[in-house]
């Protein structure tokens, strides 16, 4: 797929298949990227790229899925977010990490809920990962750093919906 032309490409958040899951291009980097970042401090302990953080009723987790790989070989990195007590609220993401020549993909399925504020529980993730010594040995850049990153490859990502394979 190419991205997105006219307004799109000039602000990836308007992306149609982001903006049809509730979720801005923001939004979507930090997820990915302290996914990613949980997942690297999984491979630097335990010798597997997964990883999780549970912080009050929410918990964010990443694993890379090895029997689900592209035609290329990348195997996606599944993130998982899930929080509630009285009303539960699960949403989870498949993305596979630019390498080379070949973008970031990222699979989207079904919206956000609208009434989840799942945000402020990401930033005090992102918070207490920041004076992580597993997030400094495992990734090596602040997780701001790291967010941005992700960032730019967003801007340039193939972002499809997981149902149909297609960009809207």
């Amino acid at each position: 797929m190419t991205p997105p032309a006219g307004p799109e490409a000039a602000n990836p958040s308007q992306h149609p298949v982001l903006q049809a899951a509730n979720l801005s291009a923001d939004r979507a980097a930090a997820l990915i990227a302290l996914a990613d970042g949980l997942a690297a401090i999984g491979q630097l302990r335990e010798g597997r790229r997964a990883g999780q953080f549970s912080i009050f009723n929410f918990l964010l987790r990443a694993a890379e899925d090895t029997d689900a790989p592209l035609r290329d070989g990348r195997a996606p990195l599944v993130v998982f977010m899930r929080a509630g007590i009285f009303r539960r609220h699960l949403w989870y993401l498949r993305a596979f990490l630019a390498e080379d020549s070949a973008p970031l993909r990222v699979e989207l399925p079904a919206p956000i809920d609208r009434d989840w504020d799942w945000w402020s529980d990401l930033e005090e993730i992102r918070g207490r990962l920041a004076h992580s010594d597993g997030w400094s040995q495992a990734v090596g850049a602040e997780p701001d750093a790291h967010i941005a990153r992700i960032g730019d490859t967003l801007a340039r990502a193939e972002v499809v919906r997981l149902d149909t394979g297609r960009p809207a």
